[in-house]
């Protein structure tokens, strides 16, 4: 069985979610903590959707939220050229998003949104990382 692109895309990062999941389920974390770290893997996954992005693009979803976020997200990633700047940059919205649902419930640490964003950007861009780790590791 072959997967496509969309499909390798969704196996791979649900994986992923699941594992963080479970990892953190035995841990001594609030609950609403844990949810702001998988808010901020989601917000990351959704936003990196290859599927979705194509589809954003037609005229119908000029003018959605989805859109704007989309929109959001690109300019924080253009503003810097920086590979981890720009991890950052892209954690800012989720982190934002957590800091809103914190002023309802007052409960839990919102910034753990950034864990989850990170944690996700640490996934999606692996194989450039592990070449920055082994180019470094031989200049030594």
């Amino acid at each position: 069985m072959t997967l496509n692109e969309n499909n390798k895309y969704l196996v791979t990062y649900l994986v992923a979610l699941f594992t963080l999941s479970l990892c953190l389920w035995f841990t001594s974390i609030n609950f609403q903590t844990f949810n702001y770290i998988v808010l901020g893997f989601c917000w990351s996954f959704t936003i990196h959707a290859p599927s979705l992005r194509e589809r954003l693009e037609l005229k119908k979803y000029k003018f959605s939220l989805l859109r704007f976020i989309f929109g959001v997200d690109n300019f924080l990633s253009s503003i810097s050229q920086k590979f981890y700047l720009k991890i950052l940059l892209r954690s800012v919205p989720p982190m934002i998003f957590s800091g809103l649902c914190f002023l309802i419930s007052l409960e839990g640490v919102f910034i753990a949104s950034l864990l989850g964003s990170i944690y996700f950007e640490l996934i999606f861009h692996r194989e450039r990382i592990i070449r920055l780790i082994k180019y470094r590791r031989e200049g030594l």
